[in-house]
């Protein structure tokens, strides 16, 4: 996957709820599910709360209900993939949890250097008069 602005949600697989960046509070480590790195407990870390609606006629449905929530397990970004998930989420881009965001943000960089933008200004082509 790459950088997208098409945030469709047709019957997605899975739901999240990001939370804030704080210490990790869990019993163990977690590994960030952007750039691989071991987060230990008590380092800064966003954790993302995911769910998803069971699949009709299944036990997972019996328990939770109709159009009930099956929790999965949460997933985790680093301080620093954080940091980058919401610099990119501000921008608008979706579908960004699961993916490098390391990765996205050199993608974004060089979509800027493409489109003129550098350092914050944009390179506008004057002809000679």
């Amino acid at each position: 996957m790459s950088l997208s602005c098409d945030c469709g949600y047709d019957d997605p697989a899975w739901f999240y709820e990001p939370q804030d960046v704080a210490p990790l509070n869990t019993k163990r480590s977690r590994k960030c599910c952007s750039c691989g790195e071991r987060v230990a407990v008590g380092d800064d870390a966003m954790a993302f709360i995911r769910y998803r609606y069971p699949a009709p006629d299944s036990v997972a449905e019996r328990i939770y209900g109709e159009g009930g929530e099956e929790p999965l397990v949460p997933w985790y970004l680093c301080d620093r993939c954080a940091g980058l998930y919401e610099s990119l989420d501000g921008l608008g881009f979706c579908n960004l949890l699961g993916q490098d965001v390391r990765e996205l943000c050199r993608e974004y960089a060089e979509m800027q250097r493409d489109a003129g933008v550098f350092r914050g200004q944009m390179i506008i082509n004057k002809e000679p008069s």
